[in-house]
Protein backbone atom coordinates (compact mmCIF):
# COMPACT_ATOMS: atom_id res chain seq x y z
CA UNK A 1 0.00 0.00 0.00
CA UNK A 2 1.46 3.83 -0.79
CA UNK A 3 0.95 6.54 0.73
CA UNK A 4 -0.60 9.76 -0.90
CA UNK A 5 2.15 12.23 -1.93
CA UNK A 6 0.58 15.28 0.38
CA UNK A 7 1.88 12.67 3.59
CA UNK A 8 5.06 11.46 2.58
CA UNK A 9 7.40 14.28 4.71
CA UNK A 10 7.82 17.57 6.31
CA UNK A 11 8.25 20.42 3.66
CA UNK A 12 11.22 22.61 3.67
CA UNK A 13 9.22 25.48 4.74
CA UNK A 14 8.26 23.88 8.05
CA UNK A 15 11.72 22.71 8.72
CA UNK A 16 12.86 26.49 8.04
CA UNK A 17 10.26 27.21 10.84
CA UNK A 18 11.44 24.87 13.16
CA UNK A 19 15.40 25.75 12.98
CA UNK A 20 14.44 29.40 13.40
CA UNK A 21 12.54 28.31 16.20
CA UNK A 22 14.89 26.52 17.50
CA UNK A 23 17.63 29.57 17.35
CA UNK A 24 15.18 31.72 18.83
CA UNK A 25 14.75 29.76 22.01
CA UNK A 26 18.95 28.55 22.48
CA UNK A 27 19.61 32.29 22.06
CA UNK A 28 16.85 33.08 24.49
CA UNK A 29 18.51 30.92 27.38
CA UNK A 30 22.16 31.36 26.49
CA UNK A 31 21.14 35.33 27.23
CA UNK A 32 19.48 34.21 30.35
CA UNK A 33 22.69 32.09 31.23
CA UNK A 34 25.32 34.43 30.63
CA UNK A 35 23.19 37.07 32.74
CA UNK A 36 23.08 34.79 35.21
CA UNK A 37 26.51 34.02 35.51
CA UNK A 38 27.55 37.56 35.66
CA UNK A 39 25.17 38.39 38.54
CA UNK A 40 26.63 35.42 40.52
CA UNK A 41 30.15 36.82 39.86
CA UNK A 42 28.71 39.99 41.42
CA UNK A 43 27.54 38.51 44.47
CA UNK A 44 31.01 36.54 44.80
CA UNK A 45 33.33 39.25 44.84
CA UNK A 46 30.77 41.15 47.15
CA UNK A 47 31.00 37.50 49.98
CA UNK A 48 34.90 37.96 48.99
CA UNK A 49 34.84 41.61 50.22
CA UNK A 50 33.04 40.37 53.53
CA UNK A 51 34.76 37.48 54.19
CA UNK A 52 38.00 39.78 54.13
CA UNK A 53 36.77 42.28 56.55
CA UNK A 54 35.73 39.43 59.01
CA UNK A 55 39.22 38.16 58.78
CA UNK A 56 40.55 41.47 59.33
CA UNK A 57 38.48 41.68 62.15
CA UNK A 58 39.42 38.07 63.66
CA UNK A 59 43.31 38.90 62.87
CA UNK A 60 42.69 41.74 65.30
CA UNK A 61 41.24 39.99 67.76
CA UNK A 62 43.75 37.16 68.02
CA UNK A 63 46.41 38.96 67.41
CA UNK A 64 45.70 41.38 70.04
CA UNK A 65 46.75 44.55 67.73
CA UNK A 66 44.81 46.77 65.48
CA UNK A 67 44.73 45.39 61.81
CA UNK A 68 43.27 47.27 58.32
CA UNK A 69 40.85 45.78 55.29
CA UNK A 70 42.69 47.70 52.31
CA UNK A 71 40.33 49.02 49.36
CA UNK A 72 42.32 50.84 46.78
CA UNK A 73 39.53 52.17 44.81
CA UNK A 74 42.32 53.06 42.16
CA UNK A 75 43.56 49.69 41.56
CA UNK A 76 40.10 48.03 42.39
CA UNK A 77 41.87 45.95 44.91
CA UNK A 78 41.43 44.71 48.61
CA UNK A 79 43.19 42.82 50.95
CA UNK A 80 43.24 41.63 54.71
CA UNK A 81 46.75 41.19 56.69
CA UNK A 82 48.51 37.92 55.56
CA UNK A 83 46.02 37.25 52.60
CA UNK A 84 46.23 37.80 48.85
CA UNK A 85 45.22 40.78 47.03
CA UNK A 86 42.06 40.42 45.05
CA UNK A 87 40.61 42.71 42.51
CA UNK A 88 36.78 43.12 41.55
CA UNK A 89 35.91 43.75 38.03
CA UNK A 90 35.58 47.12 36.16
CA UNK A 91 32.07 47.04 35.73
CA UNK A 92 31.41 46.92 39.42
CA UNK A 93 31.49 50.60 40.91
CA UNK A 94 32.60 50.70 44.57
CA UNK A 95 31.73 53.52 46.81
CA UNK A 96 33.86 53.53 50.56
CA UNK A 97 32.82 55.35 53.23
CA UNK A 98 35.08 55.07 56.09
CA UNK A 99 36.78 57.23 58.86
CA UNK A 100 38.57 60.59 57.32
CA UNK A 101 42.12 59.57 58.59
CA UNK A 102 42.11 55.74 57.61
CA UNK A 103 42.24 56.65 53.57
CA UNK A 104 40.65 53.81 51.98
CA UNK A 105 40.53 51.44 54.57
CA UNK A 106 38.74 50.05 57.91
CA UNK A 107 40.25 49.40 61.01
CA UNK A 108 39.76 46.53 63.55
CA UNK A 109 40.77 46.54 67.33
CA UNK A 110 41.63 43.90 69.56
CA UNK A 111 38.38 44.60 71.31
CA UNK A 112 36.48 43.78 68.00
CA UNK A 113 35.82 47.25 67.88
CA UNK A 114 36.01 49.26 64.45
CA UNK A 115 36.90 52.45 62.79
CA UNK A 116 32.95 52.08 61.35
CA UNK A 117 31.12 52.43 57.75
CA UNK A 118 30.30 51.13 54.60
CA UNK A 119 31.30 50.21 51.09
CA UNK A 120 28.30 50.51 48.48
CA UNK A 121 28.73 48.41 45.50
CA UNK A 122 26.78 49.51 42.30
CA UNK A 123 26.75 47.58 38.54
CA UNK A 124 24.18 48.73 36.82
CA UNK A 125 20.63 48.88 38.65
CA UNK A 126 22.20 46.10 41.51
CA UNK A 127 23.26 47.78 44.41
CA UNK A 128 24.41 46.22 48.15
CA UNK A 129 25.40 47.66 50.32
CA UNK A 130 28.22 46.63 53.32
CA UNK A 131 28.11 47.45 57.13
CA UNK A 132 31.11 47.59 59.35
CA UNK A 133 29.62 48.20 63.01
CA UNK A 134 32.32 50.57 64.71
CA UNK A 135 31.25 49.53 68.08
CA UNK A 136 31.23 45.74 67.14
CA UNK A 137 32.74 45.54 64.40
CA UNK A 138 30.29 43.35 62.69
CA UNK A 139 30.13 43.05 58.86
CA UNK A 140 26.79 42.47 57.41
CA UNK A 141 25.77 42.60 53.55
CA UNK A 142 22.41 43.21 52.10
CA UNK A 143 21.21 43.72 48.50
CA UNK A 144 20.09 46.98 48.09
CA UNK A 145 17.63 46.63 45.11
Amino acid sequence: MTLPATSRGFTLLEMLVVIVLMSIGIGLVGFGLSRGLHSASERQVVAQMVQTLRTARSAAIISGETTEARFDLKQRTFQAPGQRVQQWPAELGVQLNTAADLDSAFAFHPDGSSSGGNLVLFAGERNWRIDVGWLTGSVKSRALR
